[in-house]
């Protein structure tokens, strides 16, 4: 019985994590768009605006500001129920690291969404903080992967999911990694390259919460 709670309380955390940041995402950008805040365009593909700028302007960031703060108190149970979970199962060392990795990308999500202006006060968390984020939520969610990996035995886990899971997380942390000094160094005109790269990772990041909700078998 305590095993069925605590799938079902990860595995129902993790497709909220997946299905309110993505929507709030998408949804701000097509408010966005609508009241002409910012140019028309597949961000993804043509990186004609930030992730922050589509939560920037009033009134939309009310929506994406309380919608994000939601979702950083997800991530807070995500990895809670997690800790709770995996400490008893010769992992403690894995999952605490991975988990107050987790809470320092948390710390940061917070941080990006308080100082989300125009400023440039603000100007450090509004280049880079998203970024700053993902990279410590997906470095987190390797070890996580790891931890499923080592238990990927138990009949509570898909095996499959668990590999492909692992796979991701490790092509994120390279690539993470690779990128970073990119993302933080004064360039000129690349700004939409790095819009570019911000929202698909942004989307391969919250595919991997996915891939933890369909690794808890039902």
């Amino acid at each position: 019985m305590i095993k069925m709670k605590w799938n079902f309380d990860i595995k129902t955390i993790s497709l909220l994590i997946f299905i309110i940041p993505t929507f709030t995402v998408i949804l701000s950008y097509i408010f966005s768009l609508y009241l002409n805040l910012v140019p028309s365009c597949i961000p993804m593909v043509d990186g004609c605006t930030s992730i922050s700028r589509t939560g920037r302007y009033y009134p939309v960031n009310i929506f994406f500001k309380t919608s994000m703060f939601v979702s950083g108190i997800l991530i807070l149970f995500y990895w809670h129920r997690n800790y709770i979970f995996f400490k008893n199962f010769d992992n403690l060392y894995l999952i605490k690291t991975a988990y107050i990795i987790g809470i320092i990308s948390i710390i940061s999500l917070f941080l990006y969404l308080i100082f989300l202006g125009e400023n440039d006060y603000y100007k450090f968390f509004r280049k880079i903080g998203i970024f700053i984020y993902l990279l410590f939520s997906i470095i987190s969610e390797i070890l996580l992967s790891i931890i499923y990996k080592k238990n990927c035995k138990r009949p509570l886990f898909n095996e499959v999911i668990i590999k492909i899971k692992l796979s991701l997380s490790f092509f994120l942390v390279c690539v993470g990694i690779i990128l970073f000094p990119f993302m933080i160094m004064k360039i000129d005109n690349v700004s939409n390259l790095r819009n570019i790269i911000s929202w698909n990772y942004f989307f391969l990041i919250q595919v991997n919460f996915l891939l933890t909700y369909m690794i808890w078998k039902k």
